[in-house]
């Protein structure tokens, strides 16, 4: 019974976004101020007055009481990275962060996205679309939703305004617009999250460059860094020092067993039993490594020729970084 009436209790509580009204009562707004004559005692002068600090009857303005909303402003938050909020409306900025397709089409795409993902009745129209919405701690309101790129910045702003009519008190529009931005903020941020994910997890081709003494990756330098960091441990290397700004990875190799390399279906590494540092170049849409012993001394050519035979096909395996 007792957690029956505290499952009650907690279900009728609101929260401080829903909560539009104080949780007192409201007997002062049938207050008055009450004022006697200052009564002076016979002999004694009465004090110089002035008007400087009357308050004045019947003047204030504004609402009170039980219409009066106590809620915070909604925030717009820039939740995906590199975006920033506009200075003037409810809107945001993204800036061009893939070069394989425009922003501006992008965008469009994962507004789509997240009205379909919210079952959001909308339409496109000319640079952009409208739609309805429930907003948190709003009624039902139309949107228009405006998309606006800048060549000048390589950036496009999203910003939304509310289309309702004189019935909406404005405070409630600017809330339901922020909430209505950051809930597309953060459906976008979850679809390029995925997204990352999936690039991270995908083949990466990786070959060796005999003649410049380097291992060469076809992919940028964060993913190769973030490939190698996660396989060097499954390969039989102890990870003694990182440094993803400075490039280089010092590690140990202390070799697996036969049937380790049978269970991970890869070529048996061969290498000397030793201190080594990976340093990682960045070449933009590639990446270099090369191998050094622990006085920072190149390796020979047959090491390098071994480690790429073991490396090359790990950094194709897709199960092995899941």
């Amino acid at each position: 019974m007792i957690s029956l009436l505290a499952v009650a209790v907690l279900a009728g509580c609101s929260n401080p976004e829903t909560r539009s009204q104080a949780n007192r009562g409201f007997d002062y707004e049938q207050e008055t101020l009450r004022t006697a004559p200052l009564l002076i005692p016979e002999g004694l002068q009465a004090p110089r007055f002035n008007t400087e600090y009357v308050i004045p009857k019947g003047t204030a303005q504004g609402v009170t009481g039980k219409v009066l909303d106590i809620r915070p402003p909604t925030q717009v938050l820039p939740l995906v990275r590199g975006s920033e909020a506009m200075t003037e409306g409810s809107g945001l900025w993204f800036y061009q962060q893939r070069l394989d397709q425009p922003l501006e089409r992008e965008l469009n795409q994962a507004l789509t996205v997240f009205f379909e993902q919210t079952d959001t009745d909308y339409d496109a129209v000319a640079n952009g679309f409208e739609s309805s919405g429930d907003a948190i701690g709003a009624p039902s309101q139309q949107f228009r939703w405006q998309l606006m790129p800048d060549a000048v910045r390589r950036a496009v702003a999203v910003q939304v305004q509310s289309t309702e009519g004189g019935g909406v008190l404005a405070q409630d529009r600017l809330r339901a617009e922020a909430s209505m931005l950051n809930a597309f903020s953060l459906s976008y941020q979850r679809e390029l999250s995925r997204q990352q994910e999936l690039l991270d997890q995908g083949p990466i081709a990786l070959t060796l460059d005999a003649g410049q003494g380097l291992l060469l990756a076809e992919q940028d330098y964060d993913r190769t860094w973030k490939r190698l960091i996660t396989l060097l441990p499954r390969l039989g290397f102890d990870i003694s020092n990182r440094q993803q700004a400075l490039g280089y990875v010092d590690v140990e190799f202390d070799g697996l067993s036969k049937g380790d390399w049978q269970d991970l279906r890869l070529p048996a590494l061969d290498i000397p039993e030793q201190e080594y540092r990976i340093q990682l170049g960045d070449l933009g849409s590639r990446t270099s490594l090369s191998l050094s012993n622990k006085d920072r001394e190149p390796v020979a050519a047959d090491v390098l020729s071994k480690l790429v035979n073991t490396l090359a096909p790990a950094f194709e395996r897709t199960d092995l970084v899941r």
